[in-house]
């Protein structure tokens, strides 16, 4: 398959039960964009439910995301019909909170833990969108890490509405046949997906809360659950409170709407803040001891995934096994050094996101203007950007100042892992993956 209508296919994104979505180029303008089309599965499913059921349930569900306008809900660019099947074209987008902390195709397995402020940034995001779903009479009712997308400047946004209930009304009846996923959705979901309102979806964003802060998948124990706080030392009762409350198993316990969810959620985390500000101590790296200098490779090179963890030192979920006790310091506004590694940064980044060809461009771009009085900017090695992680503690995202500027998040590496992919590092939450080489990264130059 080399074209969907107008669109030619560049490969394939993901595979649900009704649809499977691509990476896809539009004509004239080249921009990727991500193709949605209705594909089932199963062909017993189609049987059930007829082709043109199906393809009516698609057209609705367009309609749904095109009737909505909303930063925190993904756009439907363009639908259309391409030899009687119907498709859709989105936003595309290059990361997801299911990439950003690791789930794997078995679900169960551990993820990263991620830092507070970032859990609370993106959940609170989150929690606006389906607010303003749940005004429109849309139940989602799939909510989990790989429906919710990440922008380019740091925004969530929600995806696939195509198990959402919309005005009480059920498109997809089948006797016997779960909504939503296993881990995420909520008991009412699995004994009467029918009735399942809008705190439903609160439920499954409680989960991935709960996933983000811990690691761990949550277990009903009796109704009950594992308090965050017993698996995360970072948190406190207050936490526990709250996430419980996300997570009752009747109904009538949890939080009413996602307004007052988000409301509660800001005062936990405001509170969290204040205590932890408490706690801080003075802190001067110059007096810590520090490591040999390494010897870094500078020159680009493959690295291949299979080989990386044990090549760079990482663990399963890609973060290093060690953090280089690093001594950034201010040199302009617009550049750091480390006097260990005897490595320059560019301290603001590009200030925008590009994909990997047009990161090498602006190195160039770079070069030519004598950026900082400097010729010999480049793209990082992994090696290198290894030295600028910082561990992901309190301390770090509390009581110490950030050297780069605060909106970078992804970074360019030099390193590329194949023809299609290339290596970069979250210098939030402190781990290395891989990237589309079309997708978007910030570039922080680095100068011996």
């Amino acid at each position: 398959m080399n074209k969907i209508g107008r669109y030619e296919i560049i490969g394939r994104l993901g595979r649900g039960g009704m649809s499977t979505v691509y990476k896809a180029r539009a004509p004239i303008t080249q921009r990727i964009v991500a193709l949605k089309v209705l594909k089932p599965r199963d062909e017993i499913f189609e049987d059930l439910v007829g082709w043109q059921k199906l393809k009516e349930l698609f057209i609705e569900e367009a309609r749904i995301m095109g009737a909505i306008t909303h930063d925190h809900i993904a756009k439907v660019i363009d639908a259309d019909l391409a030899d009687d099947t119907p498709f859709m074209v989105l936003e595309y987008f290059s990361h997801s909170i299911g990439d950003f902390i690791g789930e794997a195709y078995k679900v169960e397995q551990d993820t990263r833990v991620i830092s507070i402020p970032r859990s609370y940034m993106y959940i609170s995001q989150a929690l606006k969108g389906l607010e303003r779903l749940h005004f429109a009479g849309v139940v989602h009712r799939d909510i989990k890490p790989y429906n919710m997308m990440i922008t380019n400047d740091d925004r969530v946004k929600i995806i696939d509405f195509g198990l959402s209930r919309v005005h009480g009304e059920e498109s997809l009846a089948i006797p016997g046949m779960q909504v939503g996923s296993p881990y995420y959705a909520a008991p009412e979901q699995m004994s009467t997906p029918e009735a399942a309102d809008g705190r439903a979806d609160l439920f499954s964003l409680g989960v991935l809360m709960y996933r983000m802060l811990t690691g761990k998948l949550v277990e009903l124990t009796q109704g009950k659950i594992k308090p965050p706080s017993q698996l995360n030392s970072d948190l406190s009762e207050s936490w526990d409170t709250f996430l419980a409350k996300a997570l009752a198993a009747k109904v009538g316990n949890r939080f009413y709407s996602a307004q007052e969810m988000a409301l509660a959620l800001d005062k936990v985390f405001s509170k969290w803040q204040t205590d932890s500000a408490a706690t801080c101590q003075w802190y001067n790296p110059a007096t810590q001891q520090q490591p040999p200098s390494p010897c870094l490779r500078s020159e680009p090179t493959r690295l291949m995934y299979k080989d990386i963890r044990r090549e760079l030192q990482l663990d399963s979920l890609f973060r290093p096994l060690h953090f280089y006790q690093h001594q950034l310091q201010v040199i302009s506004t617009l550049m750091l050094h480390d006097s260990h590694t005897g490595l320059h940064w560019q301290r603001q980044g590009s200030g925008y996101t590009l994909d990997w060809q047009q990161a090498h461009t602006y190195i160039d771009y770079l070069n030519k203007q004598k950026f900082q009085g400097k010729s010999t900017w480049r793209l990082p090695t992994m090696e290198e950007l290894l030295t600028i992680l910082r561990p992901p503690t309190v301390e770090r995202d509390i009581c110490l100042d950030p050297s780069f500027a605060p909106t970078i998040h992804w970074l360019w590496s030099a390193d590329y892992c194949n023809k299609k992919q290339a290596w970069m590092a979250d210098i939030v939450e402190s781990y290395i993956g891989r990237q589309d080489l079309d997708g978007t990264a910030s570039v922080c130059a680095v100068s011996n």
